[in-house]
């Protein structure tokens, strides 16, 4: 496909060649990704955002980092899918200096989108993922918009990663409470209480599920 690109003079759109940083970065071919990112005369949003994702999501946490920093001294503006990406980048790697640095950038700078629920969601989820667990308890019951289910299930994610079941225990509640039909959070919460062998626990909030009429949806390929 690059070759016919090449061949009928249509390498120099920069659609097109947003298209090719895609295709490249989406299966992970991330060496070709950069040259065609290279090679681009001028680059948009769309071009710095195709490369970062596919850094972010094949393992290139520190690439990623360096790509936004390289990205901040141009005048494009990163927007929310931007950050979305550099924190997650930052959460597989465990960056939580970059993390939070680039998390406040974001809340603390007007001319830029304010964070969404999935970029405070991947905050806990840094903080979750490092072992940062009271931090992360912390962090969500300093938000001042109310946290939205995402959030509550990186914490608990993390919960079932390091075996706490203390905090687990003081999030159910209010996480029941509020999302009582999301089967994804009674699944959490008796996987945390499996990981930190509490059996019974774990077997009441399968009872629970089952009593309530819950059901988890089972998956699906198009394949």
């Amino acid at each position: 496909m690059h070759a016919l690109i090449f061949k009928i003079g249509y390498d120099s759109n920069v659609f097109v060649q947003n298209r090719l940083v895609f295709m490249y970065a989406i299966c992970g071919a991330i060496s070709d990704a950069k040259k065609a990112f290279s090679s681009m005369d001028e680059r948009d949003l769309v071009s710095w955002n195709s490369l970062l994702s596919g850094c972010a999501h094949h393992g290139y946490g520190r690439e990623a980092v360096q790509l936004f920093e390289q990205m901040q001294k141009t005048e494009i503006k990163p927007d929310g899918t931007t950050f979305l990406v550099v924190l997650s980048a930052c959460c597989h790697a465990v960056f939580i200096d970059k993390g939070l640095q680039y998390f406040y950038l974001m809340r603390n700078d007007a001319s830029l989108e304010s964070p969404r629920a999935e970029h405070y969601a991947a905050i806990v989820g840094l903080l979750g993922r490092a072992g940062f667990l009271n931090e992360a308890e912390s962090f969500i019951n300093s938000m001042s918009t109310d946290p939205g289910t995402s959030v509550y299930k990186a914490l608990l994610s993390a919960c079932q990663l390091h075996g706490n079941r203390e905090i687990a225990v003081r999030s159910a509640k209010r996480v029941l409470d509020l999302w009582p039909n999301d089967p994804a959070i009674y699944v959490l919460l008796s996987n945390v209480s499996k990981t930190a062998r509490c059996w019974d626990d774990a077997g009441d909030m399968r009872t629970l599920m089952y009593n309530r009429e819950i059901r988890k949806k089972p998956g699906y390929s198009w394949v």
